[in-house]
């Protein structure tokens, strides 16, 4: 009998803080992954055999091994692979090669089950990646043949078997790591996956080591910032981060990040400025994952509404759906800001603007009329948590600045959307 994934009344309720806690993020890629094995299962049939020896590796590596399979199949990347080819499929221009990424996943998942199989995993670029794990170079080869025998993979290219990793040709996916006030994270720093792209600015091709080595630094400054002044936020962020995607930087002026929709737990950035900057910006765009990943599960705009509103962080109208994305980013970098007042300077000023962001978006998204009900209990949840950040004491002259700033922006606003 197949069960619809629902959110449980108190994790629905604690998400929709703003906040939420590991628990429920874990209830979140739960369901993650369930919707990956259905997009799979359409995927496929898409198949000229129905995927049948593409079928038999996914199956096997389920049955022998229940949790690594469940940790490859419901990687983020999956997700944004399964959303990209199955749209692609709908519409009848599915390419072959972004089809037969399946079988790389399937034999990645056989491997790590520690069972034997062998799949033709397609190369992109002049790259054969194995999702999670890295890319052996292949030259101008359409495919290569990878076998999993005892829980290691080998690769058929060029006449030549090699172990993966391989020690001429293999390019590992890069690790970010870091511990700090007993919390623990591992991230994937992926510049090689072929599904990475779709953010605002291109995905970046393979870092240098000098490169990583500057992302790590940051990265673990950053990480101490959290665990020491928001050890839930923290919590959630190791429970349910498990890529960044470095992105080109078109602009040395500003840094970009982005979150794709359907690829819960990854996002793609620039390297940010700070340390401090950094730490915003996994909470920032992981709240991004988490609401996306609740609209999975409930509906909580009129799909209908065609109204566009004033969102304080930008310039453009944007429609309701977008506008509460916003705003329940801004009570995750509000409540970042807010926490990390004793430590970074700068820190004042932002909360201060950040909490008023919150208030009037929010205001916006109450007053839109097009809340379902089960948008308007959600919405209800996040004006408490707003009203607590507006609570907190702040000096005067903070909260002045951040009200001319605001008043700003809605000029601007104001002057570029009124015909």
């Amino acid at each position: 009998m197949i069960a619809v994934h629902q959110l449980a009344p108190d994790v629905f309720d604690r998400l929709a803080t703003g906040a939420g806690g590991a628990e429920a993020v874990r209830e979140l890629r739960t369901a993650q992954f369930s919707k990956h094995l259905m997009l799979i299962r359409y995927l496929l049939e898409q198949y000229p055999d129905g995927g049948d020896a593409v079928r038999d590796l996914l199956d096997r590596a389920r049955a022998a091994a229940p949790e690594a399979f469940e940790e490859i199949v419901g990687a983020p990347l999956v997700g944004g692979w399964a959303a990209i080819a199955g749209r692609a499929a709908m519409q009848d221009n599915l390419a072959p090669a972004d089809l037969r990424h399946l079988a790389a996943i399937a034999i990645t998942a056989t491997a790590a089950a520690g069972i034997d199989g062998s799949a033709e995993v397609p190369v992109h670029d002049g790259v054969a990646v194995l999702p999670g794990l890295g890319a052996i170079e292949s030259g101008d080869a359409g495919s290569v043949t990878v076998t999993a025998a005892g829980g290691r993979l080998f690769v058929m290219a060029g006449g030549v078997r090699r172990e993966v990793p391989a020690a001429g040709g293999w390019q590992p996916v890069r690790v970010l790591a870091a511990s700090a006030a007993g919390i623990d994270i591992r991230l994937g720093l992926d510049d090689l996956h072929p599904y990475r792209h779709g953010h605002h600015v291109p995905p970046a091709n393979r870092l240098t080591d000098a490169e990583v080595e500057r992302w790590r630094a940051s990265f673990g400054a950053a990480w101490r910032l959290l665990a020491t002044h928001l050890p839930e936020r923290a919590a959630e962020l190791a429970a349910g981060l498990e890529d960044l995607v470095p992105l080109v930087q078109t602009d040395p002026r500003s840094a970009r990040s982005a979150t794709i929709r359907h690829a819960f737990g990854v996002f793609g950035l620039t390297l940010p400025p700070s340390p401090h900057d950094f730490a915003v910006t996994l909470v920032h765009e992981f709240q991004h994952s988490k609401l996306s990943a609740v609209l999975d599960l409930a509906q909580l705009t009129d799909p209908d509404d065609d109204g566009r509103y004033f969102a304080p962080w930008r310039t453009d109208p944007r429609p309701l759906a977008g506008l509460l994305q916003g705003v329940y980013a801004f009570v995750g970098v509000a409540d970042s800001w807010r926490g990390l007042r004793a430590e970074v300077p700068v820190a004042t000023a932002h909360f201060a603007e950040a909490r008023l962001q919150v208030d009037r978006g929010l205001t916006a998204v109450e007053e839109s009329g097009a809340l379902t009900e089960q948008g308007a209990a959600f919405v209800a949840h996040l004006r408490r948590s707003a009203d607590r950040l507006l609570a907190e004491p702040l000096p005067a002259q903070a909260d002045v600045d951040a009200r001319a700033k605001l008043a700003r922006t809605f000029a601007a606003w104001r002057d570029r959307n009124t015909a």
